[in-house]
């Protein structure tokens, strides 16, 4: 995929400007990943409960210890609760409110227990803010939200210490902020091209994916697209015992037509013919282009009597229909009813043997 069309799609933060695109995408994502987010978020309440035993020696104040405790364990639980509550998501939209509300949880709570220390460092625990920053960026989540949890932790950090350290030498507490901003800014740097080539990749393997199943003029699936959904509708039928019917259907005479008006207006034809088809279906039905003229209906849930009903319509509407130039174009039709003993093969053998039926009856009918 070309970058320049890559950044017409994708805004500075690294996400699609399309929301039903990233939507799509972040659904595909955590799906992906969403086990591993698990585990890292219990190893994170695991470690964050254990600093208690630190924070027991070195604190003197009970208070400061009993608030401390309340705050690891309340952490703990929240974890604890999103172990649980990820495993049964279906739709992870609202998993980047979760995710940003544990981050900011875990990033306050560090700031809090900071200043309960009696001589606090300020460039040792600034460094500790640093980690918890990067942490952040790994998890993911939408950039906006990585950038702005880091920036107030910053803020926070700082105002914090300027209030409670006493004798805080302006270069240490500069050299801090500098740090701090440059992690910031380098860990945004490199999440926005995370981000970036990931949706890059996703668009890119989304129109192979077009590519390998549909077809090009007719914008309907292929025949490799209609034998993987054939094989399942079988499996599907002989699990439930359901109905299942399939239809062949060929041009009659198209041949003259490209003999005649040019390969272009038979394509256009094509195209009028498939938009036909497509207005006398129902949405539950699969429809293919077999090759060339011939295309090929999957009706699901559909008898031969349902099935023959389909199809006369379809013979009808094009029989009727004005086509460009030519004016006059019919297709014959070939149904066939899946049985127990049928596979994919042999119900393709038996609509075929129909359409050749119907064209040996004298074309544009339907036999079954």
């Amino acid at each position: 995929m070309e970058e320049s069309e890559g950044r017409n799609l994708i805004n500075f933060f690294g996400e699609f400007k399309d929301g039903v695109a990233e939507d799509e995408f972040f659904q595909q994502e955590m799906r992906k990943v969403v086990n591993n987010i698990r585990i890292i978020f219990l190893i994170l309440g695991i470690l964050n409960t254990l600093f208690l035993i630190p924070d027991y020696l070195i604190i003197s104040s009970k208070n400061s210890i009993k608030l401390i405790a309340l705050g690891r364990m309340l952490f703990l639980g929240y974890v604890l609760f999103m172990f649980y509550y990820m495993k049964h998501m279906k739709k992870f939209k609202v998993l980047y409110c979760w995710i940003t509300f544990c981050e900011l949880f875990s990033l306050m709570l560090f700031i809090f227990v900071f200043f309960q220390y009696d001589n606090p460092n300020y460039l040792i625990q600034a460094f500790g803010v640093m980690v918890i920053i990067i942490g952040i960026f790994m998890i993911p989540n939408r950039l906006v939200n990585m950038i702005v949890i880091s920036a107030i932790g910053i803020v926070v950090f700082n105002v914090m210490a300027l209030a409670c350290i006493q004798q805080l030498e302006f270069s240490e507490f500069s050299a801090g902020i500098v740090y701090l901003i440059i992690v910031l800014v380098l860990c945004s740097i490199v999440a926005f091209k995370d981000n970036y080539y990931k949706r890059i990749n996703f668009i890119t393997n989304k129109k192979l994916f077009k590519m390998s199943t549909i077809d090009p003029l007719t914008k309907i699936f292929n025949r490799a697209k209609l034998n993987e959904e054939l094989n399942s509708w079988i499996k599907y039928a002989k699990r439930y015992m359901t109905d299942l019917s399939a239809a062949i259907i060929d041009l009659d005479d198209f041949k003259s037509v490209n003999d005649n008006y040019g390969h272009l207006t038979g394509d256009k034809l094509i195209v009028d013919f498939v938009k036909i088809v497509n207005e006398n279906i129902r949405e539950t039905d699969i429809f293919a282009r077999w090759g060339g003229e011939e295309f090929m209906l999957i009706l699901p849930n559909t008898n031969k009597e349902e099935a023959f009903e389909i199809s006369e319509r379809i013979r009808m509407n094009v029989e009727n229909y004005k086509f460009e130039k030519v004016n006059k174009l019919t297709c014959s039709i070939g149904v066939a009813q899946f049985s127990a003993d049928d596979d994919n093969v042999s119900i393709l053998q038996k609509a075929d043997n129909m359409l050749y039926a119907a064209k040996d009856a004298g074309k544009n009918i339907v036999m079954g």
